[in-house]
């Protein structure tokens, strides 16, 4: 009887892990979604790194960051990467 008790607590335990997702946003190719707590900006042309927003916003939203080595260009919203910033 111990052991029936313990395996549906164990498999309750797991399915109740497994059903809690963090969310995800629906990225384009060439980009991956990240969920950052404080919110973080993604490095850009003008800020190739990963960095504070001046004003954070709520860390439950995914945002889009271009997959490395690419940067995102702010003037134009495409990655790119970083040696081509001034020419995009």
């Amino acid at each position: 009887m111990k052991t029936v008790l313990v395996f549906l607590v164990a498999a309750v335990s797991a399915l109740t892990v497994q059903g809690q997702v963090f969310p995800v946003a629906n990225c384009p190719p060439g980009e991956h979604s990240v969920l950052y707590c404080p919110q973080m900006a993604e490095p850009s042309c003008t800020n190739p790194t990963v960095h504070p927003f001046k004003f954070p916003g709520p860390c439950d939203i995914p945002q889009c960051f271009c997959d490395m080595p690419k940067v995102r260009n702010t003037r134009t919203g495409k990655c790119v990467k970083l040696a081509d910033c001034r020419f995009s």
